[in-house]
């Protein structure tokens, strides 16, 4: 407490929703630092971020499958996590990271309950029928 360090380091995960162009937010951090003395940016990596688009076939499948299933109202959102799915998406295979869950993800008391994971196995059962019976956009 109330120590002054010689020098620090931090690391920083910054996540951007798709569509939001990485080397400007990186030139913005950049341009705030500039005046800080002693402050550097080193070893920054970064990849462009990828979105299905809300009405696209896939996501309109997996969304009325897990309405389906659940009986509950499916809210479509970007996540910034480092699944597959941008990876996959890069290479033109349209993909969305799903799954039902609790109020706890990623907290440490994070749980799921067994009738959760039975509806998201029967979502993803159900799910390549419901994609195939979408309309082609």
């Amino acid at each position: 407490m109330n120590a002054v360090p010689r020098s620090a380091r931090a690391e920083v995960d910054v996540r951007l929703t798709a569509g939001i162009h990485t080397p400007d937010v990186l030139a913005g951090i950049r341009e705030c630092v500039a005046d800080c003395e002693g402050i550097t940016v080193a070893d920054v990596s970064w990849s462009v971020g990828t979105a299905e688009a809300p009405d696209s076939p896939l996501v309109e499948a997996v969304a009325s499958t897990a309405a389906a299933v659940t009986g509950d109202r499916v809210f479509r959102r970007s996540a910034t996590g480092g699944g597959d799915a941008k990876k996959l998406r890069t290479a033109g295979i349209s993909t969305v990271e799903f799954a039902l869950g609790t109020d706890t993800p990623h907290a440490p008391d994070e749980y799921v309950p067994v009738d959760t994971l039975v509806d998201n196995a029967v979502v993803y059962a159900r799910l390549p029928a419901a994609w195939l019976s979408e309309p082609d956009p």
